[in-house]
Order: C-alpha cells, then structure tokens, then sequence
C-alpha cells in the first residue's frame, strides 16, 4: 500500500514544476495596450533586468520562461530579456493577440483573422509579438505597401522595368487579400514544395514575401533585419527535417529537381567558403516557380536593414550559393529604399 502511495506521489512530484508554471502564467498578465517605439525607450535598461520604458519604476515581477524566472513589467506589458523584449500581456490565446496587436501598426485585424485564429501554414504566427521580430517588420511594410497601392513601383525598382498591372501579394506563402479579409494559399509554392520536399516536416521553405506580376514575374523575398543569412553547416538533421549540408542540399534541391535545369542557372562545381543554405533555397523556388507559371521571370531579393548592410557588408551576399552562372538574379536591398 505504502509503496503504491509513493509512486503515486513521484509521478505527481516530476509534474509538479511545470504544474507551478502554468499556474503562475496563468495569474501574471497586464491590461496594458501601449505599443512603445524608440523615443519612448532606453534600451540600455534592459541589461540592467529593467524596464526598458524610460523612466519606468514599478516593481518588476517574475514570469516562467522555459526552465528560468525572467523580469516582467506588469505596468507596461512587457517580458524583459538580455538585450530585447517582448510584449506580454498573458498567456490566454486573448492575451496572446492583444500582444501581438502591439506590435503590429497595420492591418492588425487581418493578421490575427487569418493568421493567428485560423490554422495558416505560418511557422510560429504567435511570435510577431517580439520586439526583434523581423516577421512583423515585414507584415507591417509590405501590407501597407498594398494597401496604398506602392508595390509597383517597388517592383519597378527591383525589375527596372515599368510595372502597370496588379501585384498579387504574398506573406509566408499566403495571397494577402486586405480588401476582402481573405487568405488563399500560393499554388506554385505548394507544386515546388510537393515536388521537392516530400516528406519535409520541419519546416517547408517558406520564402518570408512573395511578389507575383500575373504571367510576367515573381520575386521572392528574404528578410533579415537584425538576424544573419544562415550558413549551411556539416551536420546532421532528424528524420522530416530540411537537409543542412552542402551536397544534401544540392542533391535535394538541384539533382532532384525536374522543374529546372539546375545547371543552366548554378555552377555547383565552383568551391567557395560559405553556402547561404536558405537563399540558395529561394533562389531554387523561385525559378522552379518561374518555370511552372510558363517560364516567367524571376528574382530573389535578401531584404536587409540599412544597418546590416553597411555594418556587416553586403559583399557576402554577392557569392551567396558560389554558384549563378548567367547575371544575378539574386539583389541585395534595404529597407531605407522602401521609404
């Protein structure tokens, strides 16, 4: 009996850390609604384990997250990292969009209409509330971009060409339709996937925008505002997962490809020291997606802030998959030229 009542008591024991946790996010939470921008911010004060509103003195409370206790403001709905930090309003799927509408300045409706309520093929549709975001960057410039009709002559600049139909806009593969609150799938992005990532888990390649001139043109974006254009790495992957290593990556996505002829576009002979593995991916769905929408043009775009390029330099991007043959179809751009 005594040893049944012990075993009893272990199991419920090794429960015990994440039953606390629960029930402590589900008692800290703000009713702030405030989105805070850079004049209202010191950011230094988050080295600190403070606020980074400036000024800000109420007490700080403790909040889990994953294994640790971390700083959180109740006064202004924020959860305090190192060196960034995340609006936070509570852990109730309400208090979830409430802080995710924080950090959206446009369209808010839209994205948690077709986004976060509906199950969209969007990896981690409830992180657009991190201050870093480079999601919510995205969303907030191209969605007003659409809705105040620029993205022509964004795609003149980046096609050179004049542009007098309408763009077809699309956010981790999916139609942004901001006129009728509806979302519909990209079709060539879902025939590539099915063709060259059957059997892909975590996660499909999702290019970040897709810019689509019906029967002319389609130019995928990669936005990396703060973060670095991943490397491809000597490693192995767990079953479902997209390949990390140079020949797995071309022999998935070059050898195996029957939509186009990988070598009329890479030169996957040539050796160079660094393999920009996710560009490389996009530079491979683009021109399949090209090919299948009756051979149109195409263009990769590695959308970058006015800082990485000037900081870290955009010669990197130049030989980014050490491998276009014919002129590049690859174009470095800041968002300082969105403006």
């Amino acid at each position: 009996m005594e040893s049944g009542i012990d075993e009893t008591f272990q199991r419920y024991e090794k429960k015990l850390p994440k039953l606390i946790e629960k029930i402590s996010k589900t008692m800290i939470n703000s009713k702030c609604t405030t989105s805070f921008f850079k004049h209202d911010l010191q950011k230094a004060r988050l080295q600190k384990g403070l606020c980074p509103v400036k000024a800000c003195s109420p007490p700080l409370s403790k909040i889990p997250f994953h294994k640790y206790n971390i700083p959180f403001c109740p006064e202004h709905g924020i959860r305090i990292h190192k060196n960034t930090f995340v609006y936070y309003n509570g852990s109730s799927k309400e208090e979830q969009i409430l802080a995710t509408r924080r950090n959206l300045m446009f369209h808010s409706d839209y994205y948690i209409d077709n986004f976060f309520k509906k199950k969209s093929s969007k990896a981690e549709s409830e992180r657009l509330c991190y201050e870093n975001s480079e999601d919510a960057v995205s969303y907030n410039i191209f969605t007003e971009l659409l809705a105040k009709d620029k993205l022509n002559k964004l795609v003149e600049l980046i096609a050179d060409r004049h542009i007098n139909e309408d763009i077809e806009l699309y956010l981790w593969g999916g139609k942004i339709d901001l006129k009728n609150n509806k979302f519909s799938l990209c079709e060539p992005l879902l025939k590539v996937r099915e063709h060259l990532e059957s059997g892909i888990k975590y996660y499909k390649t999702e290019p970040d925008i897709i810019l689509i001139v019906p029967k002319k043109l389609i130019i995928c974006f990669e936005a990396k505002f703060g973060s670095k254009n991943p490397i491809a790495e000597d490693k192995e992957v767990k079953p479902g997962e997209k390949p990390k290593k140079r020949e797995e990556l071309i022999e998935r996505y070059c050898v195996s490809n029957k939509i186009i002829d990988a070598d009329e576009i890479f030169n996957l002979d040539k050796n160079t020291s660094v393999f920009y593995e996710q560009l490389f991916r996009n530079l491979v769905f683009a021109s399949s997606m090209a090919e299948l929408e009756d051979k149109i043009d195409w263009e990769v775009v590695n959308l970058r802030s006015q800082y990485v390029l000037v900081e870290r330099s955009s010669n990197n991007v130049v030989m980014v998959c050490h491998c276009e043959r014919q002129r590049s179809n690859l174009i470095s751009l800041s968002t300082k030229g969105l403006r």
